[in-house]
């Protein structure tokens, strides 16, 4: 509650399921247009888990390479680290190379793309931002705090279009909006 903006409001910007949404776009496969944990509840574990439920038991699945719960037609870890990993080395989309065993490759591939996607994203917003009075306060894990002024407000649509469309896809994101950063709220635009 004692971190407030400077300007008038904080717009929190977070990607939904940014791990799983990076996995989808280096499977090349389309990303559902809803909540990517509902998604994966309904079509990955038949419906009888519930979202947080079907969420720990992914990533549960997504980072333990000797875990089969989850069905390799749906996502295939082999495929994406055939395409991305050679000679005990990572070679991410966002042009990294990073050393690494097989056991931590995925784990290592999707934390460093997701992470780069979310840096890119934040110059671009700063840019976008530059001659404004708003601008970026934070940046947690995968979600970016701009600190808005209340006279730009009707920046945010093309803020969210900027942090949706990344490079190697368009993640949907969640809005949130508030005084402080604790009581931040959902927005809907």
């Amino acid at each position: 509650k004692i971190i407030k903006p400077q300007n008038d409001w904080f717009l929190s910007l977070d990607y939904n399921g940014a791990e799983l949404r990076t996995l989808l776009s280096l499977m090349e496969q389309e990303q559902p247009d809803y909540d990517v944990h509902q998604w994966n509840a309904k079509n990955v574990f038949g419906g009888v888990l519930s979202r947080e439920e079907a969420k720990e038991k992914f990533f549960a699945w997504l980072y333990n390479p000797k875990s089969d719960v989850v069905d390799h037609t749906i996502y295939d870890r082999k495929k994406v680290l055939n395409k991305y990993y050679m000679d005990g080395e990572i070679k991410t989309p966002m042009g990294r190379t990073i050393k690494v065993d097989e056991r931590k490759a995925l784990n290592y591939l999707i934390q460093s793309t997701t992470s780069d996607i979310v840096l890119d994203r934040a110059v671009k917003i700063n840019e976008f931002l530059s001659d404004k009075k708003s601008c970026i306060s934070h940046i947690v894990h995968d979600e970016i705090v701009i600190d808005l002024d209340d006279d730009e407000r009707d920046l945010v649509p093309e803020i969210k279009e900027i942090f949706e469309n990344n490079n190697i896809g368009n993640f949907m994101c969640n809005l949130n909006a508030g005084q402080n950063y604790y009581d931040l709220k959902g927005l809907r635009l």
